[in-house]
């Protein structure tokens, strides 16, 4: 996949993930190169939550199993409370149900931990470019079931956006009215377009009457 190594400094980087020696793994693997600030190291999804909401966060790397709080449940609440942020899931496992379930908790990238080392650096550039990027099993079994947009994928805080917008608020209202900034509801308009496969708010208002979502 081809990458355009987006002109930032650097990309503030968490990692989560219960087992210390990976984790330490990847954090080398990383620091090796300049433009990667690791913010912080953690087992735990709540505290993964708890760094976010008090350092500028670029990108979440989470394991997906975990104790108290797995790699997708930390996944939808960073993507509800945080949409800027982006997510690569590390994982062990390429079973369908399993890469369905993690697909559809919004991560922006799905990488085997045995390419950990040689697709990391790529995928990290992918996903700052708004873009996605998955291990060559996950690809195969992608192109082998297209996943339906269903009202499901669609996190409590879109929602919210969505009625909104729905209402005709603007950008600006609807900051006010959710108490976030005018950026993070740009960002959840943009993740519904692309959700709903929209192109304008009456294509948002179709979808959500279609889905009794209104």
């Amino acid at each position: 996949m081809q990458t355009h190594n987006k002109s930032i400094s650097q990309v503030n980087v968490l990692l989560v993930d219960d087992h210390a020696i990976v984790m330490d793994g990847i954090a080398s693997l990383l620091s090796a190169n300049p433009r990667f600030n690791i913010i912080g190291k953690t087992g735990n999804g709540k505290e993964a939550l708890d760094i976010i909401n008090g350092v500028k966060t670029d990108v979440v790397i989470t394991d997906y199993s975990m104790k108290e709080m797995d790699g997708c449940t930390l996944t939808r609440n960073i993507k509800s409370l945080h949409p800027e942020i982006k997510v690569i899931m590390l994982s062990m496992h390429d079973e369908q149900a399993m890469v369905y379930s993690v697909l559809q908790s919004g991560v922006d990238s799905y990488i085997l931990k045995k390419y950990t080392h040689n697709e990391l650096e790529t995928a990290i550039d992918v996903v700052m470019e708004d873009g996605q990027f998955w291990s060559p099993e996950i690809n195969k079994i992608m192109l082998g079931k297209i996943l339906p947009t269903t009202a499901s994928q669609i996190t409590t805080r879109e929602m919210e956006v969505l009625k909104l917008l729905i209402n005709e608020m603007n950008s600006r209202e609807i900051a006010e009215k959710l108490f976030i900034s005018e950026r993070t509801v740009e960002t959840h308009r943009k993740n519904l377009f692309r959700k709903t496969n929209s192109t304008n708010i009456v294509g948002l208002v179709k979808y959500a009457h279609a889905h009794g979502l209104v």
